[in-house]
């Protein structure tokens, strides 16, 4: 049934950052590490990422030399994607007892041996074939994906755009043993000095794909955009020092569907019983129609509709997650089932 797109949801998502913010490019720091350039002369020691190319890059930013450099800068999905899966593991983690089984949480991707506990990666690998990765992943794994099992949401590339500022950020490395400035394997000291290419007051805006959704997964999602709109999520490099600290609000939402439909439908409502019970879907008993409007498209083989009421759609999804973890909750408490999921709410 998964390797069908019954369903889609695609989310407009602008982020700022109106202190400094580091993605780094190493790219700029393999060659600095090669070559003749000395710190001491003003070079810094990581750009942020760029869209040039290696020599372009190599030249730009030699010639800017004390003068930040400002050149075509993204933020890669990838730097998204990580914060954003951390944030929803620690929310599932923690509306589960400690003690529940790994299947009813947020899988530890480096436990290999404990049955219960066991990451889904080594689980899936170990699983008969007549048995659907799905059913047994942790409902993390379920949206992220592990190995064995595709993830089914997706972040894209997002250029920064124009208004930030380019700086520099100067550091002084600290030497643990004697609380003074590190100074490194060089003689000249210049191991305690660090110079970041930051930019400040940057935004831009991403798109969050998910694909063959339930819908406590869009409650999950509802949660996780929350906590970036207030902040709480940093992003990127030098999070302790205080880079990276983004506020993000979603602008657009947007579903997709191979037929018709006025209301929000899911996996769930799209599969059959016998599709239901093999991948283990969670039954929600909850119709949500937050306002549609199609959205016009000459070519193609699928329906797209706006999201009109964006709060009656997080609430009643955010509901749904609810009850799909107190589902999971009672399902470990009274049978200690090892498979999260499954029919019922």
């Amino acid at each position: 049934m998964l390797k069908r797109k019954l369903c889609e949801a695609s989310f407009k998502w602008k982020l700022e950052c109106k202190g400094p913010l580091l993605i780094k490019d190493e790219r700029w720091s393999r060659f600095l590490g090669t070559s003749n350039y000395s710190k001491k002369e003003g070079y810094p020691d990581c750009i942020f990422m760029s869209r040039l190319t290696q020599e372009e890059i190599n030249n730009k930013v030699s010639a800017c030399k004390h003068d930040p450099p400002k050149l075509p800068y993204f933020v890669p999905g990838t730097s998204i994607r990580g914060p954003f899966r951390a944030r929803a593991e620690m929310i599932i983690r923690s509306l589960v007892p400690e003690t529940a089984d790994g299947r009813m949480a947020a899988c530890d991707p480096f436990e290999q041996e404990n049955e219960t506990t066991k990451s889904c990666s080594k689980l899936l690998e170990e699983l008969p074939r007549n048995i659907t990765p799905y059913s047994r992943a942790c409902p993390a794994c379920k949206i992220f994906g592990c190995a064995g099992l595709a993830s089914r949401i997706s972040f894209s590339d997002a250029d920064v755009e124009e208004g930030y500022s380019s700086a520099y950020r100067d550091m002084v490395g600290i030497d643990r043993f004697t609380g003074g400035a590190y100074k490194g394997a060089g003689e000249d000291g210049s191991g305690a000095l660090m110079r970041f290419h930051v930019l400040e007051g940057s935004s831009f805006t991403t798109t969050v794909r998910l694909v063959n959704f339930e819908l406590w997964h869009l409650g999950l999602l509802a949660y996780v955009f929350r906590d970036f709109r207030e902040g709480l999520v940093p992003i990127g490099f030098g999070k302790t020092k205080g880079f990276g600290m983004v506020q993000g609000e979603i602008e657009k939402i947007s579903l997709t569907y191979p037929d018709s439909t006025d209301k929000v439908e899911d996996l769930f409502s799209l599969a059959t019983e016998e599709e239901r019970s093999v991948y283990n879907l969670f039954d929600h008993k909850v119709e949500i129609k937050p306002g549609f409007k199609e959205e016009s498209k000459e070519f193609t083989l699928y329906k797209t509709y706006s999201v009109n009421n964006l709060d009656e759609f997080w609430k009643k999804t955010a509901d749904v997650f609810n009850a799909y973890m107190i589902h999971l909750k009672e399902k470990q408490a009274e049978t200690g089932a090892v498979t999260a999921g499954g029919n019922g709410g």
